[in-house]
């Protein structure tokens, strides 16, 4: 965020000092350089961060970039949602839709620096699940195209069912440390028993 308001203050700065500089003085070669150096100036002292704080800065916001991108793969199979019949296809897709978007959440708080990557996997298994949906409803709508299409169809419900046990497996294994902390905790909230006298 720093780097965005310290690009746009330079850039205003560097406006201002060239027209008060060329203003005062009808030169233009001053009017530039001081500008110039007066934006860099600017620019330096609001974004102070370290070269490590820009790279962290850039995965962040490369990571959200792929977070959004998953996110909104997921409105699209929300979207073919309303046109699957199957009553099991349809559970299996909404449960796997409610978990993703709850399983990157969870990596964002948990796991920051793998968020990337587990974004851009997800990202991938989205794709192809959605493309999976798009065939499963085209073979819903039109199976005389299609040679043997309740073999097709159950496949693709098996399909559906994959990824739900895949988000809700991923879900478990992001928990399995909140749950060590959780079983720790446990053990350390009851007061011992104290004898009886």
């Amino acid at each position: 965020m720093r780097g965005k308001l310290a690009a746009g203050a330079a850039l205003v700065a560097a406006v201002g000092i060239f027209v008060g500089v060329f203003a005062a003085t009808r030169s233009l070669l001053w009017s530039p350089l001081l500008a110039a150096a007066g934006a860099v100036g600017l620019y330096l002292m609001i974004d102070s961060r370290r070269p490590s704080e820009v790279s962290d800065d850039e995965y962040a916001a490369d990571a959200e970039k792929k977070m959004e991108e998953a996110l909104r793969t997921i409105r699209e199979i929300r979207r073919g949602l309303k046109d699957v019949a199957s009553p099991t296809a349809k559970h299996l897709l909404q449960q796997a839709c409610d978990q993703a978007p709850e399983l990157l959440s969870r990596v964002k708080t948990r796991s920051p620096n793998s968020l990337y990557s587990s974004a851009s996997q997800l990202g991938a298994h989205l794709t192809s699940l959605s493309g999976v949906l798009t065939q499963y409803l085209d073979i819903q709508r039109n199976p005389s195209f299609y040679t043997n299409p309740a073999a097709l169809m159950s496949g693709g419900e098996a399909a559906f069912d994959r990824f739900a046990q895949f988000t809700l497996d991923s879900l478990r294994l992001v928990n399995s440390g909140d749950i060590a902390q959780y079983q720790a905790n446990l053990e350390t909230v009851a007061p011992p028993k104290l004898p009886t006298l």
